[in-house]
C-alpha cells in the first residue's frame, strides 16, 4: 500500500480454494482461483473515504472425469455406463480420462464509500456499487450425444439424447454475463474479556443480472455473515473464524 497526503493505492492478491462433495458424479469438485485487486482511494476526512477498485479473478481449469446425467453416468469411472471420446480437432485439448474441461474468468469494477461511525452496532460501514463481467468456457464430447444414433437409444425409459440435452443446460453458460450489485457492509469488533475480542462482518447485497440465462429461480439478494473471536497474546493475534452464507443469490449450475 502506498499513501501520499490524502491519496493512496492498495494492491492485493488473494487465493481462493473450494472443495465440494456431491451425491452424484462428479462426486468431488475442487476449485483454485487467484484474484488481483487494485484500489485507488481518497481520504475525505478523519472518518470518511472513497475508493475505486478493479479486480480480476482467474480460476484454474477444472477437469471432470465423470458426469451423471439424471440417472445416466458418462465418462471415465467405474459407475460410467458410456465412455465417449472424439477425434475432432476441437477436443484435442482434453487429456486422457477428461470428460469436461471448464475455464472461468471474473472481472469486477467497484466504487466504495467507507464511513467510520464507532457505534454499538458497528465500527464502520461500507456502501458500494459494482459491476462484474463473468466468462465461462467448457468443452466436452458429450455435445455429440445430442443427436445421432446414440442419442436415439433408450436408457431406463428415456432417450440418451434427451438426458444429455437437459443436463447440458446446467453447465455454465458460454456467453458472458454481467452482475450489477448494490450493497452495504457492517463491521464490529469489541472486547469481551481481556485478550479476547468478538467480531462480526455482515454484508447485504442486491444483485441484478444482464444476459444471464436462468436455469432455475434464483434470489436477487444475498446476506453473508462472517463472525468469530480474536485471541490476543502479546504481539500475536490468533484468529478463529466461522463463515455462514445465509442466501446465495446465484445457484451453482453444476
Amino acid at each position: 500500500m502506498f499513501v501520499h497526503l490524502d491519496y493512496g493505492i492498495k494492491l492485493k492478491r488473494e487465493d481462493f480454494y473450494l472443495n465440494l462433495e456431491r451425491q452424484t458424479q462428479p462426486k468431488k469438485l475442487s476449485l483454485n482461483a487467484k484474484s488481483d485487486i487494485y484500489e485507488f482511494f481518497y481520504i475525505m476526512s478523519s472518518n470518511k473515504s472513497i475508493s475505486i477498485s478493479y479486480s480480476k479473478q482467474l480460476a484454474d481449469s477444472q477437469k471432470i472425469e465423470c458426469y451423471t446425467f439424471s440417472s445416466l453416468t458418462i465418462g471415465f469411472c467405474d459407475e460410467a455406463f458410456i465412455t465417449i471420446t472424439s477425434t475432432k480437432d476441437k477436443y484435442n485439448i482434453l487429456e486422457d480420462n477428461t470428460l469436461i474441461l471448464i475455464d472461468a474468468l471474473n472481472k469486477e469494477s467497484r466504487v466504495n464509500f467507507t464511513h467510520a461511525i464507532d457505534t454499538f452496532i458497528a465500527d464502520e460501514y461500507i456502501f458500494y456499487l459494482s459491476v462484474s463481467e463473468n466468462k465461462f468456457n467448457w468443452i466436452s464430447p458429450i455435445e455429440e450425444l445430442q443427436s445421432g444414433f446414440i442419442a436415439n437409444l433408450s436408457y431406463k425409459g428415456s432417450k440418451i439424447g434427451d438426458l444429455v440435452i437437459n443436463e447440458i443446460k446446467r453447465l455454465p453458460q458460454r456467453d458472458k454475463f454481467n452482475l450489477y450489485k448494490v450493497g452495504i457492509n457492517f463491521f464490529k469488533d469489541f472486547k469481551l474479556i481481556k485478550n479476547i475480542n468478538f467480531f462480526y462482518d455482515i454484508d447485504l447485497v442486491y444483485v441484478s443480472t444482464d444476459n444471464y440465462i436462468v436455469y432455475k429461480d434464483i434470489k436477487n439478494h444475498n446476506i453473508k455473515l462472517e463472525t468469530g473471536f480474536k485471541f490476543l497474546y502479546e504481539d500475536l493475534i490468533i484468529l478463529y473464524l466461522e463463515l455462514y452464507f445465509k442466501i446465495i443469490y446465484l445457484a451453482s449450475k453444476i
